[in-house]
Parts: C-alpha cells; sequence; structure tokens
C-alpha cells in the first residue's frame, strides 16, 4: 500500500468556487500510519477578494492571514513544486475531502494555472475518511465514540470526535490541527475496526472500484442522507447515462416491479425519494464492504441471502433494463443541463463544468508556470485561447505584479471587482455589504465575548479598507 498523505485547508469563505484557500497542511504517514513528515502554508487573501466574517472567526484564520508574506500564488506553487511532486504517488485523504477540500483545491489549481487534478492523477488516490467513520459507527457502534445529535443521530464533527476520544491536538479549526484529529481517529478506527477501515481503501480509485463491481455480485454499502448513515445491499446495474458514474440496484426492492416498465415510466420512478437506483460514484471513494455485514440487518435477514441472489442474478442477466435505466438517468441529467444553459455563469461557476484545457492551453500554462518574471507570464498568458484561464491568468497578474498589466487592463479588471464587491445584490460569493451585514449580526449576538467582539472589529476594520480601495475605481 501507498503512502498516505492527511490534508486540510482552511478559506476565508465557504464556497468553492468563490473563496479561497489561506491556509492548507498536510502530514504523510506510512501505511501503519507512522508519521513521516508534515507540512503547513498560509498566505495572503487574494486582492479584491471578500472574506467571510463567519469563516474566518471558525477557523481563526484572520491573523495569520493579514500577517502572511506569502501571495497566494506563492502558496499554491509550494504546494505543487514542494509538496504535490515530493509525495507523490500517494493516497490523499482527509475529513469531509472529497465533499470540500479536494473540489477546492482542484478549482483553486484551475485558478492558478496548474493541473487540477493533481491528486488523483499521475497514480495518486483520493479519500475521504468522514464516511469511512460513520461506517465504523454504523457496523462496530463501540469502535469510536461520539456524541449524539437531537434527533439520537451520531455527530461526527472532528472537534467533538477528538474530544470525546481523547485525541490530543493543540487548536482546533487550524490545517494542521485538523489533520492531527484525522489521523487519530484514522489509528483509532484501524484498532477498533480493521475490516471498515481495511476495505475502506480498496475503492480510492476509479480502477479499484470498477474491479470490485466486475467481481461482487452482491455488497454492502452505506448511504448518508438526513443526517445519519444507512445500510444497504445493493448489486451494480449500469453506468449513469452522462455522467458514466456506476448506479446500483438496492436489493431490498424486488427488480420485477420496475424490469417492464418503458423508459419514460423509469424516468418517473427514478425522479422519487427513496429511491432504488442509486449512484455510487467510482471517483469519490465510494464505501464498499462484505455482504455479510448487511446480512446482519433485520431486513435483508427477512428477505434471505437466496432471494437476494435471486433479483441481482435478475439485473445482471437483463442487459435491457441496465441499458434502459443508463439512458433514463441521462435523459434526466441532460434535460437539467438545457435550464441551466439557460442562465449566464461567472468563469467562477464554469471551471469544471468547462471541461478540460486543450493541449495546446496546458503546455502554455505549463510554460507559464517555468517562467519567473511576471511581464513575460503576462506575455505567455496573452497565448491562452480558452477564456476562463485567459481570465484568471488576468487576475494572476492583477493579484501578483499588476504594474506588468497595461493601464486599461488593470481599470477594466479594477472595476469590474469592484462593481462585484460592491454590489447590493444577492450573490453566490461574499460582497462588502454582505459581510458588513454578516459583522453586524455577530456583533448582536446574545452573550457575544469580548475576544468574539475584537476579532470581529478587526475584521471590520479590514474590510471597511478593502472598500475604500474599490471605492474608488467606480
Amino acid at each position: 500500500m501507498k503512502n498516505i498523505a492527511i490534508i486540510d485547508i482552511e478559506s476565508q469563505g465557504a464556497s468553492t468556487s468563490y473563496s479561497s484557500i489561506i491556509s492548507i497542511a498536510g502530514i504523510l504517514v506510512n501505511p501503519e500510519l507512522k508519521e513521516i513528515e508534515r507540512f503547513e502554508l498560509n498566505c495572503r487573501n487574494k486582492p479584491g477578494h471578500v472574506p467571510d466574517p463567519y469563516s474566518l472567526w471558525v477557523n481563526k484564520g484572520f491573523y495569520q492571514m493579514k500577517k502572511s508574506n506569502s501571495s497566494h500564488y506563492q502558496l499554491m506553487k509550494e504546494l505543487h513544486n514542494k509538496i504535490i511532486k515530493k509525495w507523490s504517488p500517494c493516497i490523499w485523504i482527509g475529513w469531509n475531502s472529497i465533499g470540500f477540500d479536494f473540489i477546492m483545491i482542484q478549482k483553486e489549481n484551475y485558478k492558478s494555472l496548474f493541473p487540477a487534478y493533481a491528486l488523483n492523477t499521475n497514480s495518486n488516490e483520493q479519500a475521504d475518511f468522514l464516511p469511512v467513520a460513520r461506517s465504523s459507527k454504523l457496523f462496530f457502534p463501540k469502535s469510536i465514540n461520539t456524541t449524539f445529535s437531537e434527533k439520537k443521530n451520531p455527530v461526527f464533527q472532528l472537534e467533538k470526535l477528538s474530544t470525546i476520544n481523547d485525541i490530543k491536538v493543540d487548536q482546533f479549526h487550524t490545517a494542521i490541527s485538523d489533520c492531527e484529529a484525522c489521523l487519530g481517529i484514522m489509528r483509532l478506527i484501524r484498532k477498533s475496526a480493521k475490516q471498515i477501515y481495511d476495505q475502506s481503501f480498496h475503492t480510492t480509485s476509479k480502477h479499484k472500484v470498477s474491479n470490485i463491481l466486475e467481481k461482487e455480485r452482491i455488497f454492502t454499502t452505506t448511504f448518508y442522507y438526513y443526517g445519519k448513515a444507512r445500510p444497504f445491499l445493493v448489486t451494480y446495474l449500469c453506468d449513469h447515462g452522462e455522467y458514466k458514474w456506476p448506479i446500483v440496484f438496492c436489493l431490498e426492492q424486488d427488480p420485477e416491479n420496475f424490469i417492464k416498465l418503458d423508459v419514460n415510466s423509469l424516468k418517473e420512478e427514478l425522479k422519487k425519494p427513496n429511491k432504488w437506483a442509486r449512484a455510487l460514484p467510482a471517483n469519490k471513494h465510494p464505501i464498499i464492504l462484505d455482504k455479510n455485514l448487511g446480512l446482519e440487518l433485520d431486513i435483508y435477514k427477512n428477505i434471505g441471502l437466496e432471494k437476494l441472489k435471486e433479483r441481482a442474478d435478475k439485473i445482471y442477466q437483463n442487459k435491457q433494463f441496465s441499458e434502459k435505466i443508463s439512458f433514463a438517468l441521462g435523459e434526466i441529467a441532460r434535460e437539467k443541463k438545457k435550464l441551466q444553459e439557460k442562465k449566464e455563469f461567472a468563469y467562477e461557476d464554469r471551471l469544471v463544468s468547462g471541461g478540460f484545457p486543450d493541449e495546446q492551453d496546458k503546455n502554455t500554462m505549463e510554460e507559464f508556470q517555468s517562467i519567473d518574471e511576471w511581464s513575460k507570464k503576462n506575455h505567455t498568458i496573452s497565448k491562452i485561447k480558452d477564456p476562463r484561464f485567459f481570465h484568471f491568468g488576468k487576475r494572476l497578474i492583477y493579484q501578483n505584479q499588476p504594474e506588468v498589466l497595461s493601464k486599461e487592463e488593470y481599470k477594466e479588471i479594477q472595476q469590474d471587482i469592484a462593481k462585484k464587491i460592491l454590489s447590493i445584490e444577492e450573490t453566490n460569493f461574499t460582497t462588502i455589504p454582505m459581510a458588513e451585514s454578516l459583522i453586524d449580526n455577530m456583533r448582536n449576538e446574545k452573550g457575544i465575548t469580548k475576544e468574539k467582539l475584537d476579532y470581529v472589529n478587526d475584521v471590520d476594520a479590514y474590510i471597511l479598507d478593502i472598500r475604500k480601495v474599490y471605492e474608488k475605481a467606480l
């Protein structure tokens, strides 16, 4: 097994498209979870970006962000040249990393003109330990201590888990301490729920997932919804007609209820809640476990293994049914896409949906990264054809060496940013009026501590300085 790189980021906002990383840290361990080395990188806020005051309070990153000598681009460059190249290939893992950290890193890579999928290509693999911990608690309740919500569901907030399981970290919600907490929970699960731990590393790449789906007719998986991890016995059904990820059939249902339906009827069924066909994206570290774990559940005991095998065989033998499901799911997705196409999206919202850069643009981006002088970088950007990457390339110049832009380019970018961040309209990103409103709400919290009030006031002064800069541009 490869080394494991536990990674965590802290950002100045909650949006993966519009916020930016201000701190990233990692701990490299061997397969036995013994530490090899670690890193921690911090940077300033990107010029023209308004931080979310609440996010800065949660991660306590404001003062570090403000005093850092490193630009965001310098952080990204160091991450790629000194960490990813050195640690790869390995298994990159985190806490809710599939849902947030890796998505944000991919988009930050795009915006900085680095290869977007550096953490899951060139023999690298990605994993998320949060679903592993949830599955461990589900099948081995004593494997990890948790607090419980009002609805009696286990709570997997990293700070609470670390505290109740006596995992020592210096300060929660910093990138490096969250890595330490994640590592502590991994060590705990490895001892107390080794079956889940070991099997979780069998699905850290598309290739591994495909191999399991080819071999295993019936297996156990978990899906998380309504605040709780839920177990299912499933069989592979088809690949999604548009997105190509695996779809599984939940075997508590009898496939005879659906096999004879036409495509339009299947589309209606697939749109209903309590789905019997569920996505198991191979690139998102799905949980695939031995079928015997699911067979311990009453619902499957009552059905019986023989009946479950019969249902799985019906799916396997009826290729026409699988093809109809794949086509129906593809139709549903394409209909949604058509509705979305009518909307105008900002470059930030088109980073992934706009597709990969072509080979010529890839080569130009590599050339950009190989150059040190910003005037030459600016000239290189002019060769990029894709408007997304041309846009973000010019933003990199603006954020790092605005003097090399022409006066017209600088004025255009400055005014574009000013119009956006000073807008009073509701947006997908944090504007100055939104930040100021949130600060007022935080100040008015009942029983607010002096520490929090002082912190919020300092953030407010910082945002006021941003306002003064960009009001002059209009």
